[in-house]
């Protein structure tokens, strides 16, 4: 793969339990792994049907194919947090690259 195929760098997040040193624990985002993608802005059009759907749109994410990454976690991309808005989906059923839609947080 080509290194402008995946300009950015993102974090995926999972909300999990961390021990707070004093023999509890308290819950909050954890970093997964941090990974070269391509966060992608969608047209006009693509956004505003997905508000009229009740689907909020603000980008897609594009990365490396791969099975772990699940609906329930989070991305950070620069300085914006986004929630997975769907399931990531293999383009093309090739195994190569995935694509999900993010939601701001």
């Amino acid at each position: 793969m080509l290194h402008d195929e995946f300009p950015h760098e993102v974090t995926f997040q999972v909300f999990g339990k961390v021990d707070d040193d004093s023999g509890g624990y308290e819950e909050k985002w954890i970093d997964y792994e941090a990974i070269k993608a391509f966060v992608d802005t969608p047209s006009s059009r693509e956004t505003y049907q997905a508000h009229k759907l009740g689907n909020p749109l603000d980008r897609y994410l594009y990365y490396p194919y791969r099975t772990d990454i699940k609906p329930n976690m989070r991305v950070v991309y620069e300085t914006e947090t986004y929630e997975l808005a769907g399931r990531p989906e293999d383009q093309g059923g090739q195994r190569e690259i995935m694509r999900v839609a993010l939601k701001l947080v």
